[in-house]
Formats: C-alpha cells, structure tokens, sequence
C-alpha cells in the first residue's frame, strides 16, 4: 500500500492506497533510468533484466470510467480537488508522459490536465510544464496569470493567488521552477528529443539564446511571422543530436 501525496492518508482496508498514479509515475522513470545507465556503461546486465520485467508489471494509471475518462490520484478514487495535481505528474515532473507518446496517451493526459481541479496552493509549475509539455492551446497565457497573480513587488511568488493567509510568509518552493516553466515554453528535450517553441503562439515573435537541452546541447532560435526563422545548436560533449524539425 501507499498514499497519494497530500490526499487520502491511510484508508478503512487500503481502499484509496493502491495503484497510485505518482508511484506508477516514479517507478517507470526509475526503471528506465536504471536500463539506460547500465545500457550505457554495459554493467549489471542481470540487474538490467530484472528491471525490464519490473517495467512490464507496472500496472494502468488508475481512470474514471466512461467514453472521456481521466486520470485520477488512485485506484478507484473519484477526482477531487488536489493540492498536488497527482494526476499531472506522469507528465512533469515524472518525464514519462511525452510528445512523443501514443496519441491516445497524450489526449487522456490532456484532457486530465485541462479539467483539473485544483485548490491553488502547489501545484502552478507541475500544471504550467505539464500544459507545454503536451503544447495545450493557450499555455502561455494560463502561466502568465497564475504567475502574475502570484508576483510581490520585490520579485519573491506567493503561495496561492487567493490571498490566503500563508501567503504573507516566505517565499515557496514551489514557486522556485518559474523560469523552468516560462522556458519549457520555448524549448524542451525531454525524451533527449529537442523541440523549439513546443508552447508559444506562433503569431508571437520569439528568440531565446543558449538554453540547456539534455544531452549538454545549448540551443538558440527565432521565430517571427509564423514561423521558425532559425535555430542553431552546439554541442558541449558530443553525442547524438535528435531534433524535430520545425521546417516541413
């Protein structure tokens, strides 16, 4: 058994502790993390076996029922009103849930995220990177609101956008990934494929310069007119190179 981060606790016979989407979430990076490693290093090739299988034992993110169904905290929980938006979490920060994954597991995980609610306290940057993640239509305006609304004269976010009382108090880590949202905007490598403004309107003229991609690629581009003007990328240790052209 275990408990959905910051919901649930512990239940009458576990009811609302089994199959938790972040556990799932965390598992699967964890394993393929691991297989990647010992792939790389050509190490612990037994290990590497076990871990493959553990992979295919992962059960189903637990779902709503129906013909539009969700995703939800755990195994035959309802949707609630989430302090940690679990149910984004296969998504950012779990890096399992990608562009690149099958249609119909991008679209669930969309249409989850569009309809989650959420009580406004932790979870503005799992929601804004899991939103660009997927390239959801207006992304950039919803992150610019929450963040907005957040903002204190002197640059520091509060907690909630609700003026709630904790606000007053501190600055809160779960507000410090604010520029890894607003960059996530303008590219992402997730999966070790690059993509150039995967969430940024294409009527809004853009360029960034030297933001770090996985591999250790720093990348630059524009886009003006609707379209990418140009994108140039320098690698800092060598490796392979995926990119998704933003050119047809």
């Amino acid at each position: 058994p275990s408990v959905s981060p910051e919901h649930w606790g512990w239940t009458q016979d576990f009811a609302r502790n089994r199959n938790g989407t972040f556990d799932i979430a965390m598992f699967a990076y964890i394993f393929r993390a691991a297989i990647e490693g010992s792939t790389l290093l050509d190490c612990d090739e037994a290990l590497r076996s076990n871990w493959q299988a553990a992979l295919t034992q992962l059960p189903q993110y637990p779902t709503t029922a129906g013909e539009k169904p969700v995703v939800v905290d755990v195994l035959d929980a309802p949707p609630i009103t989430y302090n940690i938006a679990v149910p984004a979490v296969p998504v950012f920060p779990g890096d399992v849930v990608t562009w690149l994954s099958p249609p119909a597991e991008r679209e669930l995980f969309a249409r989850t995220i569009d309809g989650c609610a959420w009580n406004g306290n932790n979870s503005v940057i799992i929601l804004g990177v899991a939103r660009a993640r997927l390239s959801m239509p207006g992304t950039i305006d919803w992150l610019r609101s929450e963040l907005k609304s957040r903002s204190r004269p002197n640059g520091t976010l509060t907690l909630n956008r609700l003026g709630h009382g904790i606000n007053a108090h501190g600055h809160y880590t779960e507000q410090f990934a604010a520029s890894m949202a607003v960059s996530e905007l303008l590219l992402q490598s997730v999966g070790d494929t690059i993509r150039v403004f995967p969430a940024w309107p294409k009527e809004r003229r853009a360029e960034f310069r030297n933001l770090r991609a996985q591999g250790g690629f720093l990348v630059s581009a524009a886009m003006a007119d609707g379209a990418v003007k140009r994108v140039d990328v320098s690698s800092t240790v060598g490796g392979r190179l995926r990119l998704l052209s933003p050119w047809a």
